[in-house]
């Protein structure tokens, strides 16, 4: 499993996905939304322009939230400055590992339903997304996430392309010890951004 740092430090995938709840132009839009900046978006069919500004609403959201902040305070000690791009990276674990609490489709078939939607739309994207959308793919990031393996390889790829030492290879050891604490934060804070989603959508 191979996964890339990119523009933005929010590598809640998972998260997004779940939340764009199957449509087409929330998902592709949320995809795009790491790779444009500015108004860029507004020059985009309406229903993926929303994808882009639910993304954004997800991140802003996310960053500002105290659940969130509990997660990252521990982590931002060792880690510093990529303390967000880890901590996004355990809440995808903490809805990956209790999925079944959250949908009634696997996580495998509701993976393999994302990259089919988004490789459909694959004209949309740019040259980096189309190389990211690849590797997501192949290396099944989405299930992955679900797992400490997923999560590790997650990690080393982040600490790898880093143009810093970050050590963020080492915070796996970090989930496994404080995975139920996480947990029980992440539940707090998503109970929260589920209802600004719909809020959203509505």
């Amino acid at each position: 499993m191979v996964i890339y740092l990119h523009q933005r430090n929010n590598l809640n995938y998972l998260a997004h996905y779940y939340l764009a709840d199957g449509d087409e132009g929330l998902i592709v839009g949320n995809m795009l939304a790491d790779y444009l900046h500015g108004n860029k978006y507004k020059s985009l069919p309406e229903p993926i322009q929303r994808g882009v500004v639910l993304h954004r609403m997800i991140d802003d959201f996310t960053d500002s939230h105290p659940e969130v902040e509990k997660t990252k305070a521990r982590l931002r000690e060792k880690y510093r400055k990529y303390a967000p791009v880890i901590s996004d990276v355990f809440y995808d674990y903490s809805l990956g590992s209790n999925w079944n609490e959250y949908h009634s489709e696997s996580l495998k078939e509701f993976s393999a339903g994302i990259y089919k939607t988004l490789f459909d739309n694959v004209n949309m994207l740019p040259d980096h997304a189309k190389m990211m959308l690849s590797y997501m793919s192949k290396n099944d990031w989405l299930y992955h996430y679900s797992t400490f393996y997923g999560i590790e390889m997650a990690l080393k790829g982040l600490s790898r392309r880093a143009k810093f030492e970050t050590r963020m290879h080492e915070a796996i050891d970090d989930l496994k010890r404080d995975h139920e604490m996480i947990e029980t934060e992440f539940k707090v804070f998503f109970k929260e951004l589920r209802s600004l989603v719909k809020d959203f959508k509505d």
